[in-house]
């Protein structure tokens, strides 16, 4: 398969080191400059400087064919790819991040015959997969569908070390948003938006696969972003209560909320606040689902740890685009004729699945 990655970045480059493991795909990765040279010395991957704007947007028609396009980019400058990808009828698939963005990108793909899969990275992403596996696994239909999902510290530290227990691993601006901005969520059968940083709940962390990771309760509470797709499925489907909430050792939501709504601070402060000592640090990443009815319940817990020289917001991430992704196309090898936006009801579960188990993702 001949690919377009954009976007060489932290993620862009775990993206092409998943892809790789997969097979011998040709990647040709696009970006203002190389951060990773290293990408180069495959000989399946070479790279190509291009500036992307509102108004210079790619230009496949004269180009090297592609069978996929993939935008690891921020969402703010992912739009222009996802148009040219559009337009030239190929295959579009990006990590999200932005409702707006990825409305606006999915109304393109519908007024124009095409077919994009936008929210494909961890939370909006993954984490929405395993909410299908949870529905699908189910007896009857659930009454409700938790999704919980977050990127903690392997080690958590005292409080006086770090009141936070936290550091960014991925965009601070994303991270930002994520906090300021109202969340969406089902609650008896009708869309409510709902402030970020409340309706605290403490999680115990429990799963046989998990043997290895011993942690205390963690506090999960409502972000935005990361439900997507998820709640329109799950409410046609007749499930009353469905929410996303971030996972954060205890007592960081606290902190957070005061800087945020009683110091107003930015995306610049906020992210000036976490403790960067440029030490060694390890991450781990939970994704946990829980679904619940009258008369049976479900729940499963995947853990990411740092691997091959990748953190584990690296590996979840661009795992779970990969996976998921490269499970619709060998499903179905003509997915792109189907000429509209995909969904998370489209991925074969059991497929991503065994191709997250091959990738080694998750424990």
């Amino acid at each position: 398969m001949n690919i377009a990655l954009f976007g060489t970045g932290q993620m862009g480059h775990a993206i092409a080191h998943m892809i790789k493991k997969l097979g011998d795909h040709f990647i040709t990765t696009f970006d203002i400059e190389n951060p990773s040279p290293t990408l180069e010395t495959d000989r399946h991957i070479k790279f190509r400087a291009i500036s992307i704007g509102n108004h210079n947007d790619p230009d496949f028609k004269n180009d090297e064919t592609f069978d996929l396009i993939i935008s690891s980019l921020p969402y703010n400058v992912s739009l222009p790819v996802a148009k040219a990808a559009i337009k030239s009828k190929i295959l579009y698939c990006d990590l999200g991040g932005s409702v707006p963005t990825s409305n606006k990108i999915n109304q393109m793909a519908e007024e124009n015959n095409a077919t994009v899969f936008t929210d494909l990275g961890l939370a909006p992403g993954w984490a929405n997969i395993m909410a299908e596996e949870a529905y699908h696994e189910m007896l009857e239909t659930p009454i409700e569908v938790k999704i919980r999902c977050g990127g903690i510290p392997a080690r958590k530290v005292p409080e006086a070390v770090d009141p936070f227990n936290y550091r960014p691993t991925w965009s601070v601006q994303g991270l930002y948003n994520e906090y300021v901005d109202d969340c969406e969520i089902l609650i008896d059968g009708e869309f409510k938006k709902i402030p970020p940083l409340k309706e605290t709940e403490y999680v115990r962390i429990q799963s046989s696969k998990l043997e290895s990771f011993t942690i205390e309760y963690l506090e999960a509470f409502t972000t935005s972003g990361g439900i997507s797709h998820t709640l329109n499925l799950m409410k046609d489907r007749g499930v009353y209560n469905c929410s996303y909430k971030t996972l954060r050792y205890q007592g960081h939501r606290d902190f957070v909320s005061y800087f945020l709504e009683q110091r107003k601070f930015n995306a610049t402060q906020l992210g000036a606040l976490f403790r960067d000592d440029h030490r060694k640090f390890d991450d781990v990443v939970i994704v946990d689902v829980e679904a619940t009815s009258t008369n049976d319940k479900y729940r499963k817990t995947n853990l990411v740890r740092v691997k091959d020289g990748y953190s584990a917001m690296q590996r979840a991430t661009s795992g779970g685009l990969v996976a998921a992704i490269f499970a619709c196309l060998e499903d179905n090898p003509n997915i792109n004729s189907l000429n509209r936006p995909l969904g998370y009801q489209d991925v074969p579960v059991s497929l991503f699945n065994t191709l997250l188990n091959e990738l080694e993702i998750h424990e």
